[in-house]
């Protein structure tokens, strides 16, 4: 009523009423349309080929995973893309940033965004979840906007810098990650271990990232024998006659070291094996380095070189593996002391006896040339002849990118 009595107050409220609304559209409109252009973004499919094999891929919301055997180029964001034994395959994301998927691996795309207008500061982001296996990922320079290129696994969270290049391994007791080029942080339980080119982390499962390291990996568990044999080898004795004496292994005290003594001894015959192997199962046929490294002690060989065979040496290591060609294939080293009758010797080396020899292999990766190693199966450590008596340590198959 009051109101109704003076017209002009009511005239003033409804025109701060209508300044205030104008203030607000007048600001918010306009920064709404900032916020807009600014956080608008685009979402990405990506390009996938099979490089080998066939490819598994599932798209988000749906329940079974579909085949491919070429190329599919509309791979959708939140896509799990799985090989198995026989396949591999390559991803090219925006903005050329890629993702390599070796054998047996899991990958799901969580994120390929990027801003809607080139003026917003925000940056491009990739990021993926690597559940299993091996992939290497190519992050790409930055252009207009910066790249956050994210990697989550099991094991932690990973976060790759731009123009870099990276080796990443998940399996259920560990994960790698091998920086080729550029830098990248990993972060695990709190803790967060930032690397260099040429450097490497490991983070068990439940446990914090270790390093830096350097970029070589050694495939071999318990090499030094400071574990009971039974972590990471198993042992086995073949001999031609069961009448004669069998082998042993076992491991020693050799001074500061702990190494496997093989022996069978007694005047036998007959020829015999014993020896120690263990599963290596890696894929490494990005790596450009390979090489065995061990220390030898030839205590006793009855027979001269490596025998009439010549692959009856009182230590012996072979190498098993697949070539680039999917053919089985092993590399095999002998050691042995004397040759007083003058065999033949095919993949020996004589080395001094009774004392501790080091050896290195040189690089396989180049010695074997178009049948180098693609996929490592197993490694073999034995001595064979008639009687025999050696000790090796320090095992180790180093691996560099």
């Amino acid at each position: 009523m009051r109101l109704r009595k003076n017209p002009a107050r009511l005239a003033w409220i409804t025109l701060s009423i209508a300044f205030a609304i104008f203030c607000f559209l007048a600001v918010s409109i306009p920064l709404g349309i900032r916020w807009y252009l600014i956080n608008a973004t685009q979402v990405h499919k990506t390009p996938l080929a099979a490089v080998k094999g066939t490819v598994q891929v599932q798209e988000p919301n749906a329940s079974v995973f579909f085949a491919v055997t070429g190329t599919k180029d509309d791979v959708l964001e939140g896509s799990t893309i799985k090989t198995d034994a026989t396949s591999q395959a390559f991803l090219e994301f925006f903005k050329d940033s890629t993702l390599q998927l070796y054998n047996n691996t899991q990958v799901v795309i969580l994120k390929t965004q990027s801003p809607r207008f080139d003026f917003s500061p925000r940056p491009n982001t990739i990021a993926l979840e690597v559940t299993s296996g091996r992939v290497r990922i190519g992050v790409a320079p930055s252009m207009k906007s910066p790249l956050n290129f994210q990697v989550r696994t099991p094991h932690a969270a990973v976060e790759l810098k731009e123009d870099g290049r990276y080796s990443l391994e998940v399996s259920s007791e560990e994960f790698h990650l091998t920086v080729i080029d550029g830098q990248a942080k990993v972060t695990a339980m709190g803790k967060t271990v930032e690397l260099e080119r040429g450097e490497r982390t490991t983070v068990e499962i439940g446990g914090e990232p270790l390093g830096p390291l350097p970029a070589e990996r050694n495939f071999i568990s318990n090499g030094d024998f400071r574990e009971p044999l039974e972590k990471g080898w198993v042992s086995y004795d073949e001999r031609d006659d069961a009448d004669e004496a069998s082998g042993r292994v076992e491991i020693i005290t050799s001074g500061a070291r702990q190494a496997v003594l093989f022996q069978r001894l007694g005047g036998n015959i007959r020829h015999a094996e014993t020896g120690i192997i263990q599963t290596i199962d890696r894929d490494i046929r990005d790596y450009g380095v390979l090489q065995l490294r061990l220390s030898v002690m030839l205590l006793y060989q009855s027979l001269s070189g490596g025998g009439v065979l010549h692959s009856e040496y009182p230590i012996m290591v072979r190498l098993d593996y697949q070539d680039l060609y999917g053919n089985a294939n092993h590399w095999v080293q002998g050691f042995y002391y004397e040759n007083p009758a003058n065999y033949v010797i095919m993949n020996g080396l004589e080395i001094p006896r009774n004392v501790w020899y080091s050896y290195e292999s040189g690089n396989l990766m180049e010695m074997l040339g178009d049948v180098k190693p693609a996929h490592l199966t197993s490694i073999r450590i034995y001595a064979s002849g008639h009687d025999y008596q050696s000790m090796i340590t320090e095992v180790e198959l180093v691996a560099k990118e």
